[in-house]
């Protein structure tokens, strides 16, 4: 790990507690889920769109789908060491009806000076494990193809372009890329 001057490590090295998301963390992962879109998604998704989201709309929709996830719908968030929500993620079976994936990574957000630090790749891989403790084999993760820090993510992670669809975002209809894994094995932590 990189350190200070000091001796402490970095801002950029901290440690990220992934645990899983409580209902109590409903605020905390809208505020991430919104700051995240704000800074991954100008210039792709509609100004007004972007300006319009807010935190207590977001929060709300988060304590209806917490007070709904079980162990085959899991969801994680990754907390810094003051216990700030700064990442979370989700998954659960595949919703289309996909005939050779049958889980999918629902949502993936991290703040933007928490990128870059394996914290998504390790919420990534609680999902993928949960997933697979519930018989899940493969899995599917749906990234707006112009984001491309995103889709070269998921291709770092393994991950194969399989699918294309389109979707309406604030008016505008954007094309999303679907990436794919046949076997989530590799994604799964190893055990404790």
């Amino acid at each position: 790990h990189a350190t200070t001057p000091r001796g402490e490590p970095s801002p950029r090295h901290m440690p990220m507690l992934i645990r899983p998301a409580h209902i109590s963390d409903a605020e905390g992962i809208a505020r991430v889920h919104v700051d995240s879109w704000r800074t991954a998604y100008p210039g792709i998704v509609p100004d007004d769109y972007l300006a319009n989201m807010s935190y207590e709309q977001h929060s709300g929709v988060w304590e209806i789908i917490l007070s709904e996830a079980d162990e085959t719908k899991p969801n994680y968030v990754a907390v810094d060491d003051n216990g700030v929500v700064v990442g979370f993620g989700g998954g659960g079976p595949e919703r289309s009806g996909d005939p050779y994936l049958d889980s999918e990574l629902y949502i993936l957000h991290l703040l933007e000076d928490s990128q870059r630090r394996g914290v998504g790749r390790r919420l990534v891989m609680s999902v993928a494990s949960n997933l697979a403790r519930n018989g899940m084999v493969s899995m599917l993760v749906w990234v707006l193809e112009q984001n491309r820090p995103a889709c070269l993510f998921y291709k770092a992670l393994g991950g194969l372009p399989v699918r294309e669809q389109e979707i309406s975002i604030g008016g505008v209809t954007l094309a999303e890329v679907g990436y794919g894994w046949p076997d989530i094995g590799p994604l799964s932590e190893p055990p404790d």
